[in-house]
C-alpha cells in the first residue's frame, strides 16, 4: 500500500511518491465509472455493525458528490472552495490547496497523479489540473461555471457548465477538443453519463439529450414534463433518470421509452443496480428497489428526512444518508435496515467505499470514516 509522504502548506499539497493507482478498485470518478452506476468496486466483505474509525473536519459544506479515493488518499472537494487530500487509515490531513473561484460542487476527478477539480461562483471559476506529485496546476481552462462533476474516458475529459454547454479536454493538456450545446436553451445543473458512443444529459428544460461522443454532434433528445437535476445512469444498455415531473425514467439507448413510474417525489441522485433491481432514493425521503424491467416497486425504505445521496451498492448491502442526519445500510434484497449512524449534520453527501474503508460526510462539515 502507498504511504503517502507529502508536503503541505495552507494552499498547496505535494506528493514525494506516486499513487499507485488501480482502476479496477479505487473510486476516481463520480459514480465510480462513465456509466455512473454506483457500485463499490471493493471485493471486501463489510459485515455491520460499522466502526467509527476517524471524522475528519473540512471547515466547508460539502456537496452531494465530492470524494474519491485512490491508494489510501482521499480527496475531497468543499463548498468554501478547498480541496483536501486525506490519509485514509489515520484521517490527518495530507494537505490542502485553495481552488480559483468561489465553490467546487464537483468529485476530484483522478487521473494518474492528477487531479482534475471545477469550480464556481465568480470570474476566476476554472476547470484544472492539479499535479500531485509537483504540487502546482499543470493546466486551467475557463469552461464558465461548472456545478456537476467531470467524467474521464480514454485520456478525455467530458464536463458541462450551466450556461448549458458541454466540453470535451484533452486530460493531458487540457485542449478543448469540442464544445456543444444544447438545441434549445437549458442550463446542465447535471453532469454527463456515457455509454459507448453516446454522452447523455439532463438539462433544466427537462430533455435528456445525447450527443455523439467523438464528434460531440447532436443525436436524439427525451423530453419530460419537468427540470432534471438527476445525473443519468447507464446499466444492461438502458438509460435510468428521474425528473422533477415525480417520474423515474427507462429509456434505450436509442431514446425510446421503456417504461415510467410515478413515485411522486423529484429527484437529485442517480441510482444504482442490484440483480435484476434499480435502487434509487427519492426528495420523498425514500429508497425504493424497482423492478429493472418493468419498474414495479418491489420494497421501500422510508427515512424521516430527504434524500439526496446517491445509494452506493456494495454486494448485497445499500449505503446511503438522508437529511435526518442517519447514514444507513440497508439489505438491498428486502430494504430491511442492517445498521445506522447518527451524524451531527444532514447526509447529502454519497458514500464511497474503497476496500474495507467506508467515506460519507455530512451538513457538519465533517467526513466520516467507518470499517
Amino acid at each position: 500500500m502507498f504511504c503517502p509522504l507529502i508536503f503541505y502548506s495552507c494552499f498547496s499539497l505535494s506528493i514525494n511518491k506516486r499513487l499507485d493507482v488501480n482502476e479496477n478498485e479505487d473510486w476516481l470518478m463520480i459514480g465510480g465509472n462513465p456509466e455512473k452506476t454506483n457500485i463499490s468496486k471493493s471485493d471486501k466483505e463489510l459485515v455491520p455493525p460499522f466502526k467509527l474509525q476517524w471524522q475528519f473536519d473540512t471547515d466547508g459544506g460539502l456537496s452531494r458528490n465530492c470524494l474519491s479515493v485512490s491508494d489510501a488518499v482521499l480527496f475531497v472537494n468543499t463548498l468554501n472552495g478547498e480541496f483536501y487530500s486525506v490519509d485514509v487509515s489515520s484521517g490527518k490531513s495530507l494537505g490542502s490547496f485553495s481552488v480559483p473561484g468561489k465553490s467546487s460542487f464537483s468529485t476530484p476527478l483522478i487521473s494518474g497523479n492528477n487531479v482534475i477539480i471545477t469550480s464556481s461562483g465568480n470570474n476566476d471559476s476554472r476547470i484544472l489540473s492539479y499535479s500531485l506529485t509537483r504540487g502546482e496546476i499543470d493546466w486551467k481552462r475557463n469552461i464558465g461555471w461548472v456545478q456537476s462533476s467531470p467524467l474521464l474516458l480514454n485520456n478525455n475529459i467530458f464536463v458541462s457548465n450551466i450556461s448549458g454547454d458541454i466540453y470535451k479536454l484533452n486530460a493531458s493538456g487540457g485542449n478543448i477538443i469540442w464544445k456543444c450545446r444544447a438545441p434549445s436553451s437549458s442550463s446542465f445543473y447535471t453532469g454527463p453519463a456515457i455509454s459507448g458512443n453516446k454522452i447523455l444529459i439532463g438539462g433544466t428544460d427537462g430533455i435528456l439529450y445525447a450527443f455523439d461522443q467523438q464528434s460531440g454532434s447532436f443525436l436524439w433528445k427525451y423530453k419530460t414534463e419537468a427540470s432534471l437535476f438527476s445525473d443519468a445512469s447507464v446499466y444492461k444498455e438502458m438509460i435510468f433518470f428521474g425528473s422533477d415531473d415525480n417520474y423515474f425514467y427507462c429509456l434505450d439507448t436509442a431514446g425510446v421509452l421503456i417504461w415510467k413510474k410515478n413515485l411522486k417525489t423529484k429527484y437529485l441522485s442517480s441510482p444504482s443496480y442490484y440483480a435484476n433491481s434499480i435502487i434509487i432514493t427519492g426528495i420523498d425521503g425514500t429508497i425504493y428497489s424497482l423492478d429493472i424491467n418493468s419498474g414495479e416497486i418491489r420494497w421501500k425504505f422510508t427515512t424521516k428526512g430527504a434524500m439526496t445521496a446517491s445509494p452506493l451498492i456494495h454486494q448485497n448491502k445499500i449505503f446511503a444518508g438522508s437529511f435526518d442526519k442517519n447514514f444507513y445500510c440497508i439489505n438491498a434484497d428486502d430494504g430491511k435496515e442492517l445498521w445506522r449512524y447518527g451524524c451531527e449534520g444532514r447526509v447529502q453527501t454519497s458514500a464511497v467505499v474503497w476496500k474495507d474503508y467506508i467515506f460519507v460526510a455530512s451538513d457538519d462539515k465533517y467526513i466520516y470514516c467507518f470499517k
